[in-house]
């Protein structure tokens, strides 16, 4: 099983997830999300997840799905892959990276 890291912005999204699906659709569902999330970055981590470059100006920003949320991350030159963000996908996904790596 490989490891990963989460930036401050990324913890921040997992907490605004978990609070909106608790309160939401409640404990179990939060439980299981959480869980499939989790799963996820380890499949990050063991490069075992379809994944695909954001754009042509950032090819070290890749990207995968889980659920309904995008999960961005970057590998290169890193001992391990860094997630950046978990954005749910009705969100304004170009701006919320912009504030990011900008």
């Amino acid at each position: 099983m490989g490891s990963y890291e989460l930036s401050k912005d990324a913890e921040r999204d997992l907490r605004e997830i978990a609070h909106y699906t608790l309160n939401r659709w409640g404990r179990e569902m939060l439980r299981q999300y959480r869980d499939g999330l989790k799963v996820t970055f380890e499949a990050i981590a063991s490069n075992d997840v379809p994944r695909r470059s954001f754009s042509k100006t950032l090819p070290e920003l890749l990207v995968t799905k889980y659920g309904r949320h995008y999960i961005f991350y970057v590998t290169d030159s890193l001992p391990k892959p860094v997630i950046i963000g978990v954005i749910h996908e009705s969100r304004d996904i170009v701006n919320r990276l912009d504030e990011r790596l900008g």
